[in-house]
């Protein structure tokens, strides 16, 4: 009785790690594209909907101001509706905000708004869905997580204006279509969730409580300073890289392709660095490489000639795309218990985000005083020197909390 009750829960664990493993990377196909497709074609947004500089930084920082908004309520969604029916809706949420935001101007700034809703509470469930049902791989899930992060968002950046261009410069057409891919993840959703199901599927702790817990938890200020910073950066360069790029000889095709490159560059340190992070040695040494990295490709862009632009942009993508993957990876790792990792996730990213949106607002409002992009640029480097600091601290911090 008890081999074949043991047999039964090894098949079920099994089922539930590959519908975790194939919906993790699904949410990591899907919440990138939707805002890096929008970066290579603001200046054609801006003509066709009648918008101010003002008016396309708004629409370049609001989806990072929902992230930070809106992540609060992650915990609350998971524990009304459990872990994989939370997913099913915000994929659905995700894919109609997509599919109406072209429509007109008040649904362009809607659909920018509830689609940075659902992607802000999709993030902060990775975390969760790695704790709870694929938790022995740990590193490894968070790399591949992180990777398709870097896929969506070279996905977005490479094809946006080939795609309006196949589309007869159709920028209604050209935005609509990134509803497909998002429509298809919701449909995995629909058929693989409810093997993502069983214990721990649903949230248990109370209203209040879980917040004086997460609040107190070892390691989670230090955590949520390093993934701000990393954000501010990276929601930066992806709002506003095609603009520097143009604005210094380059054409709208090169730059987005730029944009693809920071993304595609990023890929194998996405991969490779959650992975060699599981190994609590490693981590001080690479958030310090990854932070000294990033201050020389922004000085880089700052200064170098612009004919360096892809190998000034490929240290970027090393850069943040490793960075990005160490923050989770930081979540994951100094989050003491499964049972806190949506509210760790939750105050870590959705302060995070609050900040980072404060990037790509104060680089447009710079741009729209005159100050020269080298200005700018050199202020990003400041920041990233904060990330520095706030990393070692978090990764001391995370091995305090494994034992390390």
């Amino acid at each position: 009785m008890s081999s074949k009750n043991a047999s039964s829960m090894n098949s079920t664990d099994r089922r539930r790690g590959v519908a975790a493993g194939i919906l993790l990377l699904a949410i990591g196909l899907s919440v990138r594209f939707p805002i890096t497709s929008v970066s290579p074609l603001l200046n054609t947004i801006g003509d066709a909907f009648h918008l101010s500089a003002s008016g396309l930084a708004a629409v370049s920082a609001l989806p990072v101001l929902m992230f930070g908004l809106a992540s609060p309520f992650a915990p609350a969604l998971v524990n009304r509706l459990g872990l994989s029916r939370a997913i099913t809706v915000l994929l659905g949420a995700l894919a109609v905000a997509t599919l109406v935001r072209p429509l007109s101007t008040p649904l362009l700034f809607a659909g920018v708004v509830v689609g940075g809703v659902a992607i802000a509470i999709l993030g902060i469930l990775a975390p969760q869905i790695i704790r709870q049902a694929l938790p022995r791989r740990g590193g490894f899930w968070t790399g591949m997580y992180t990777t398709a992060f870097g896929v969506s968002a070279a996905a977005g950046a490479a094809l946006a204006v080939p795609l309006l261009h196949m589309l007869g410069d159709n920028v209604v057409a050209a935005l609509m279509a990134w509803a497909i891919p998002v429509l298809i993840a919701f449909g995995l959703a629909l058929g693989l969730g409810p093997a993502l199901g069983g214990p721990g599927a649903r949230g248990h702790r109370t209203p209040t409580q879980p917040w004086s817990a997460i609040l107190r938890t070892p390691g989670i200020w230090p955590v949520t300073g390093y993934f701000a910073c990393q954000a501010l950066i990276y929601f930066s360069l992806t709002a506003w890289l095609p603009t520097i790029a143009m604005d210094r000889g380059l054409s709208p095709r090169d730059a987005g392709l730029l944009l693809a490159w920071l993304s595609i560059a990023g890929l194998p340190a996405s991969l490779l660095a959650p992975t060699l992070a599981a190994r609590k040695h490693l981590r001080t040494p690479l958030i310090v490489s990854l932070a000294v990295l990033s201050v020389i490709g922004l000085l880089s862009l700052a200064f170098a000639p612009i004919g360096l632009a892809p190998v000034v942009v490929a240290f970027l993508g090393i850069a943040q795309s490793g960075a990005f993957g160490l923050a989770i990876a930081l979540i994951v790792f100094t989050t003491p218990s499964a049972a806190l990792t949506a509210g760790f996730s939750a105050v870590s990213q959705g302060l995070g985000y609050a900040f980072a949106a404060l990037g790509p607002l104060l680089l447009g409002f710079l741009a729209q005083a005159g100050v020269p992009w080298a200005g700018a640029l050199l202020v990003l480097a400041g920041v990233a020197g904060a990330q520095l600091c706030f990393g070692v601290w978090g990764s001391r911090a995370s091995q305090r909390n494994q034992g390390g």
